[in-house]
C-alpha cells in the first residue's frame, strides 16, 4: 500500500472518498437517435452505473465590463463536476450523465453533457 509523505495511505482514502462522497448512483449512456424509418427514439445506450457524485462546480465568479464602464459580475452557475471510482470509463462528448439514485431527490432526472475531462492521477 502506497502512503503519500505525511498523508493517509492511498487505499483509505479512497474508501472514505468513496463511502463519504460518492453517495449517488450515476448512469454514463449514449443517447437515442431518431429512427427515420419507425418514427421512434431509439433506447440509450447504457456505458457504465455505479456509485458517484456531481456536485457543483464552485469556482470563482467572472467580471464583465460594459460599455459604461460599470463591473456585472457574471456567475458560473450551470457548471458541475462528476466523481466516479478510478475504476469507471472516462466519458466521452458523445456521452450523457444522469443520476438514477441520487441523495437529493431534485436531482433525479437531469441529464449532464459532458463539456470537458480532467487527466486522471496516475496510479
Amino acid at each position: 500500500m502506497t502512503t503519500p509523505v505525511g498523508g493517509l495511505p492511498l487505499e483509505s482514502a479512497r474508501r472514505v472518498v468513496e463511502q463519504r462522497v460518492l453517495t449517488d448512483t450515476v448512469q454514463i449512456f449514449i443517447p437515442g437517435v431518431f429512427d427515420p424509418d419507425t418514427f421512434e427514439q431509439t433506447p440509450d445506450t447504457i456505458i457504465w452505473e455505479g456509485p458517484g457524485a456531481i456536485l457543483p462546480d464552485h469556482g470563482a465568479d467572472v467580471t464583465v465590463r460594459l460599455t459604461d464602464g460599470q463591473g456585472t459580475p457574471v456567475g458560473t452557475s450551470g457548471r458541475y463536476r462528476m466523481l466516479t471510482p478510478i475504476s469507471a470509463p472516462t466519458p466521452t462528448a458523445e456521452h450523457r450523465i444522469t443520476l438514477t439514485e441520487p441523495k437529493d431527490p431534485d436531482a433525479a432526472g437531469r441529464i449532464w453533457t459532458l463539456d470537458s475531462v480532467s487527466a486522471p492521477a496516475p496510479r
